[in-house]
């Protein structure tokens, strides 16, 4: 083969591969929504698969009777909406008559701050005139929403319809059912030598999945309870809305706290200034516990991902898919951890 030759199949080889790379990239954002769809799918097949586990292990008669799969997976599915069910009979009557009172005292409140303001300026003008930003507050609110639109707009399109939430909940469940025929399945892609090794991978990446979801949950629950229990003991209004404000932001990485803790402090605005330093004093506590000693303690044993492959995660997840991306980053690179570390001890020398 002459050089020339040579040298025209390589470009041609590098041209192709160039364009193959950029096809795929071109087809991932084409089908951008339904890859979280299936990913938030196996996260939570993966959070629930231990429970069905334990239901299928156990002995239901003396003659040893037990569940099957199909059975274990149907059982945790409808206890689960149950739960959600219960939960929400629970909650959602407060949580809408709060919701209301707030809505339609916001302008009320918003003047009585702006008047407030107003008179502190005039006693001590070298303040920042805060009243003009309250005068301002709904615009800046609309402006705001605006900024975040681009960054959340995968996440409102892919949450928002409730035929996405329900095609979520069929795969996950489906993802349980047909489990074992997918490992076998893909197991049978790698040599019959390599396939316990790969099935174990699966089996850390569903354990990392998994743990995920239920230290997010949990850290939602515990930080929503202290919210209310705090507001409660305050006496702020709206308790039940701040306590599951505070929950659900809990869910949002690294800001997700502070997040919770603006409407409270709004509020308390509107108060005598004793219970403004108790609630700045009380989520400042529920802060640093959360962060000093909730979180290591709930996530770390749950995904083992390090601090800062955590922050790069959250990082380079928040800039491809936003808020969603943020969200689902520490799973994906605990899964990618346990992918790497695997192919490391692979090739390391001494093994």
């Amino acid at each position: 083969m002459s050089p020339r030759t040579d040298l025209v199949l390589r470009t041609a080889l590098v041209v192709i591969t160039v364009l193959v790379i950029a096809g795929l990239a071109w087809l991932l954002v084409q089908i951008e929504e339904i890859l979280l769809a299936i990913l938030i799918a196996a996260i939570l097949a993966a959070g629930v698969a231990p429970l069905v586990s334990r239901l299928q292990k156990i002995r239901w008669t003396r003659r040893g009777w037990q569940l099957s799969r199909i059975a274990a997976i149907v059982v945790v599915f409808l206890a689960i909406i149950l739960a959600l069910l219960a939960v929400g009979a629970l909650l959602v009557t407060p949580l809408v008559i709060e919701t209301q009172q707030f809505i339609a005292n916001f302008p009320e409140r918003t003047t009585q701050l702006q008047t407030q303001l107003e008179g502190l300026h005039t006693k001590y003008p070298w303040l920042p005139d805060l009243a003009v930003f309250v005068q301002r507050l709904p615009q800046e609110l609309s402006n705001l929403s605006r900024f975040f639109a681009p960054a959340a707009g995968v996440a409102f399109r892919f949450l928002g319809g409730v035929a996405t939430v329900i095609t979520v909940l069929f795969m996950a469940f489906y993802m349980l059912v047909e489990g074992p025929a997918i490992r076998s399945g893909f197991a049978a892609l790698f040599p019959r030598r390599e396939r316990a090794k790969f099935e174990d991978v699966l089996d850390q990446i569903g354990a990392k999945f998994g743990g995920w979801l239920r230290g997010q949950l949990l850290l939602g629950f515990i930080i929503g309870l202290a919210a209310w229990l705090l507001t409660s003991l305050i006496g702020l209004p709206y308790p039940v809305l701040l306590g599951i404000v505070a929950g659900i932001t809990e869910l949002v990485p690294m800001i997700g706290p502070t997040l919770g803790a603006v409407p409270a402090v709004f509020l308390a605005l509107f108060q005598p200034p004793v219970k403004i330093l108790f609630v700045i004093v009380g989520y400042a506590a529920i802060q640093q516990a959360e962060s000093n000693f909730v979180v290591p303690r709930v996530m770390r044993s749950a995904v083992g991902l390090s601090p800062l492959l955590t922050i790069l995660a959250l990082v380079i997840g928040g800039k491809l898919l936003g808020i969603v991306g943020a969200l689902l980053a520490v799973p994906v690179a605990a899964a990618l951890q346990v992918v790497v570390g695997e192919i490391v001890r692979r090739f390391r020398p001494d093994e």
